[in-house]
């Protein structure tokens, strides 16, 4: 056999053993799918945001301190008023008598003032006290009145700054802080009443208010409707000044304050004393404190 045969040969053997294969494509579309799971990226983790931050969450700059009374005032006081003589005028305009009944101011306040003891009053209006021309007076005016007399610089919640001292009333570094409530829940009640009405509630304990005075007993300060419209005679002061000064003087009375005499001519009065029936040579003053912090007292009356 010649060379060149035995290369044809050898040719003819190498084609036919490619054709026995299957095609590329063909093989692979038959190949079993791999069983192996897919690679998958996992996806960003997102945080959970809560409802409500913790307290932590917060600056502490930014937190608001809140006063924090040491304790309620929870007491009752011995009944009293001013006592002086008094003839009620007739004609004067103001309703001698209303409904008998009382509504509370809606609502509350927040507290005022930092001293340790914390009094919670309420407010209340009697039925049937709007009469003529009148100025209109119900819950909410007269709440809103009580609210701002409270809260003054030199009303009772100065005592936080300038704590009270005083032997006579047994008392030693005093301080109050107020708030307003509407509930049962109160320390002391406000209340505004025709004469007749305060007449009857001060006499059923035994004080006499004439028809013009106000009065205090047990958790409850009286407030005359003759004088909180009017004023009182030979007072002179507006009617603004009046309102502060009867406030601040039976909230003293709560506080446990006796009455207080004129320290000296030309000086200003001790709100506790009775400036309205006789101001012993004293100025006129409507506030418990004066401008530096000062507590100004008077000796000891007896209520």
């Amino acid at each position: 056999m010649s060379v060149r045969k035995l290369l044809v040969l050898v040719t003819i053997a190498a084609f036919a053993l490619v054709g026995c294969g299957k095609p590329a494509k063909q093989a692979a579309a038959e190949s079993p799918p791999s069983t192996a799971a897919p690679s998958v990226e996992p996806l960003p983790s997102v945080p959970v945001v809560s409802a409500s931050p913790s307290p932590s969450a917060s600056p502490k700059a930014s937190k608001k301190a809140s006063p924090k009374p040491s304790s309620t005032l929870k007491k009752t006081v011995s009944a009293g008023g001013d006592t002086g003589s008094a003839t009620a005028p007739v004609n004067d305009g103001v309703p001698a008598k209303g409904a008998g009944t009382f509504t509370g101011a809606s609502g509350g306040t927040d507290v005022v003032g930092t001293g340790a003891v914390l009094v919670k009053y309420r407010v209340e209006v009697e039925d049937g006290i709007v009469w003529g021309a009148n100025p209109v007076w119900t819950p909410a005016s007269f709440a809103a009145t009580v609210d701002e007399v409270i809260a003054g610089n030199r009303s009772w919640i100065r005592s936080a700054e300038s704590p009270v001292t005083d032997a006579a009333e047994n008392m030693t570094a005093a301080s109050w802080s107020f708030q307003r409530v509407s509930g049962t829940d109160y320390s002391v009640r406000v209340r505004l009443a025709t004469p007749d009405t305060v007449d009857k509630l001060c006499g059923s304990v035994g004080v006499k208010t004439q028809g013009v005075y106000s009065c205090r007993f047990g958790q409850t300060l009286m407030i005359n409707l003759r004088r909180w419209l009017h004023g009182a005679p030979n007072f002179p002061v507006s009617i603004t000044s009046y309102h502060n000064n009867v406030i601040n003087h039976e909230m003293g009375h709560f506080l446990g304050f006796d009455h207080m005499h004129c320290p000296a001519a030309g000086q200003p009065a001790p709100i506790m004393m009775q400036q309205t029936i006789n101001i012993e040579g004293c100025l006129p003053n409507e506030f418990p404190f004066a401008a530096d912090g000062t507590f100004i007292m008077g000796a000891w009356a007896p209520s």
